[in-house]
């Protein structure tokens, strides 16, 4: 089976640099845009189910995609952003200068790829075929991936990676595709993900 890991759509606070975690901050007019044009671009491909972050951002990307292929769709907290506590709403440069260490209150990287970890598992024995997707976040598809032993790289909202599921055991497909945002027309295929 194969497990379409979806980053959300941006925020205002994604173009201010700013730490979101677990705030629900809605997608901008780009980010309702980029949601639109990837769930156009996945409008063809079968899935089984849709499981978004409960946060708007994730969940309304999810939504868009779920609107488009007429897939049900869950939420769970499970998918929600790595939490960073009294870091959040800091632009990138404030939280690394007042908490080089990170927040005191916020749940660690090896928390996240625990909780990631975990629901991946639980998904990859609930559905044994087929194609899931999972709208969440950045740091979310960064903890999935450093789990499977892989490098930590940029994610671009709503950029896909993709993880096949085989016999219980894991691999990365593709990392960080974004063809329905490099497409002119949104009638563009998504040449690469499947």
């Amino acid at each position: 089976m194969d497990i379409w890991l979806v980053r959300h759509g941006e925020t205002d606070w994604n173009l201010n640099r700013r730490v979101q975690g677990w705030t629900d901050i809605p997608l901008n007019q780009t980010g309702r845009d980029q949601a639109r044009r990837l769930a156009a671009s996945l409008s063809g491909i079968p899935f089984q189910h849709i499981y978004t972050s409960d946060l708007s951002r994730a969940r309304d990307t999810g939504k868009a995609i779920a609107d488009s292929t007429g897939t049900p769709l869950s939420t769970t907290p499970q998918l929600r952003e790595q939490y960073f506590g009294q870091a959040e709403g800091l632009n990138r440069q404030d939280k690394d200068r007042r908490f080089p260490n990170g927040a005191p209150d916020a749940e660690t990287p090896s928390m996240v790829e625990a909780r990631v970890s975990e629901f991946l598992t639980e998904i990859a024995a609930k559905h044994p075929t087929g194609r899931i997707v999972v709208a969440t976040h950045g740091g979310v598809v960064r903890a999935a991936l450093r789990w499977l032993g892989q490098p930590d790289p940029v994610i671009h909202n709503t950029s896909v990676t993709c993880l096949r599921v085989e016999n219980g055991v894991f691999s990365v497909s593709v990392v960080n595709a974004i063809p329905h945002l490099q497409a002119r027309t949104d009638d563009e295929s998504t040449a690469g993900i499947s």
